[in-house]
């Protein structure tokens, strides 16, 4: 009688040795890659994070520093004016948000100043230099600028309200947006262009 034959052994694939590693460090072994990609991808997040807030940070400072400066221009304009000073040199000056309503400026040197935002209300500016100044925004209800030079000048949503422009220069001026309240346009310029705004005070 014949023997049977003997069962074939069983092979078995060794196990790879990511496989046979037990807990942590398999699973580090196995998702090493998404790893790599995860910790790359929250150091570029965090650099992003760190500049965004620098750059808050430098935009807030450099803003202080601006605000502080036209205070201070503000304030040598107003002594300049206090002192009687026949020479009113203004020029270039940082008066951005300046309140300079009301104060006898005939003849300053306000060229290439920077007035954006200021309130001018009221001002006696005849034969005042405001070439090539930025008086975006401002607010010159009533005010005389009778033979000022303003050539160049940006007047960009300027409230023009009975204002005084007789002998003024306004070559190449930018009046973009400048408007006037209904019934009280401004003296020696042109209307047309000029927005016409409702008297909301009736």
């Amino acid at each position: 009688m014949t023997e049977p034959a003997p069962p074939d052994p069983v092979t078995t694939e060794p196990a790879t040795a990511a496989s046979s590693r037990p807990g942590i460090r398999g699973f580090f072994a196995r998702n090493r890659d998404d790893l790599w990609l995860e910790v790359i991808g929250g150091v570029v997040l965090a650099l992003v994070v760190s500049l965004a807030v620098f750059a808050l940070d430098q935009a807030t400072t450099a803003e202080r520093e601006s605000n502080a400066e036209s205070l201070g221009n503000s304030l040598f304009v107003r002594e300049a004016v206090m002192a009687d000073s026949s020479v009113l040199p203004f020029s270039s000056l940082n008066l951005r948000g300046a309140q300079l309503s009301g104060l006898p400026l005939a003849g300053a040197d306000f060229s290439d100043a920077d007035l954006l935002d200021a309130e001018l209300k009221r001002t006696d500016l005849t034969g005042a230099n405001l070439s090539e100044a930025d008086l975006t925004n401002v607010d010159v209800t009533g005010s005389i600028f009778v033979d000022a030079d303003l050539s160049e000048a940006l007047l960009r949503n300027t409230e023009l309200t009975s204002a005084d422009f007789t002998g003024a220069d306004l070559t190449e001026a930018d009046l973009t947006g400048a408007f006037y309240v209904e019934g009280e346009p401004p003296v020696g310029l042109p209307l047309d262009g000029l927005r016409v705004m409702p008297d909301t005070d009736d």
